[in-house]
């Protein structure tokens, strides 16, 4: 003779045991899969790979003298790791508005740089370091009164991926400036010069190295919020990526991102922050 159980007369003990061996079903399930070898992996290859963007100041520079602020940084990063750095640059980077379009892998880059946002976008997709700089709209302008928007002539160049360039629309908008998006920030920086527009807003980071070249004012555009830039890991690569957030504590501490930040002048930027 069979027993059996209606739901208000079923043992406490059945429903017990049928949750332990859910949970040891999924331990079972962790022990079962692979190891994550990509440390492993570097340090028998002996190089780290970076997939950086063509030229994008004061991050990525070509200048063997001046390479970047992040290049300098992942240097230091391959030599705590005993590893040769391999730079492959990626023109998508920065410029395609999605990163899946970016076209990089496991196969040619282990860690990405030129300004990966630390946001919610970003992390979708990659793991990221601890952030190293701080980046967010600012107003560029060739004189040192601090200038408005209102009415105003404004050439725009987003630059890095990963902005929220809605909000940065609607801010334009509230203040009744006259848009006009440019693709290059070398054409910005002509069209300011012959009289195109009155005023430029683009990302902070490269925004600052082109006031300080040509001796404009850059400050922050009122209203806006601020990301942190990082290096975008490879999800899943946790043993790489502990290893490479532990340099980057280690260097933050000694003050290496502050002699980096003098050297290719990473200013304090006044205004709304």
């Amino acid at each position: 003779m069979t027993t059996t159980f209606s739901k208000d007369e079923r043992p406490r003990w059945l429903g017990n045991l049928v949750g332990a061996i859910v949970v040891l079903v999924l331990f079972a399930g962790i022990y079962l899969l692979p190891p994550d070898t990509s440390l492993a992996e570097l340090e028998r290859n002996g190089y780290l790979r970076a997939c950086v963007p063509q030229n994008y100041p004061p991050l990525v520079q070509p200048n063997a003298d001046l390479p970047g602020f992040e290049i300098e940084l992942l240097q230091d990063v391959a030599d705590r790791l005993g590893v040769r750095l391999v730079l492959n640059t990626n023109a998508a980077i920065g410029r395609e508005l999605n990163p899946r379009n970016w076209q990089v892998s496991r196969a040619n880059c282990q860690i990405i740089g030129g300004g990966i946002v630390d946001n919610a976008t970003i992390r979708s997709f990659l793991d990221t370091t601890p952030p190293h700089l701080e980046t967010g709209w600012v107003v560029l302008s060739p004189g040192d009164d601090e200038p408005s928007l209102q009415d105003q002539r404004v050439g725009v160049y987003v630059g890095i991926t990963g902005r929220d360039r809605i909000q940065l629309s609607r801010l334009l908008r509230d203040q009744q400036a006259q848009i006009k998006l440019v693709n290059a920030p070398d054409k910005l920086v002509a069209d300011m010069k012959n009289g195109g527009f009155d005023l430029v807003v683009t990302e902070a980071l490269i925004g600052g190295a082109i006031a300080a070249e040509h001796g404009w004012t850059a400050r922050w555009l009122p209203g806006d919020t601020h990301d942190s830039i990082a290096f975008g890991l490879w999800k899943g690569d946790l043993t790489l990526k502990r290893r490479i957030n532990a340099i980057i504590t280690d260097l933050q501490h000694e003050g290496r991102f502050t002699q980096l930040a003098a050297r290719y002048g990473v200013a304090a930027i006044p205004g709304d922050n």
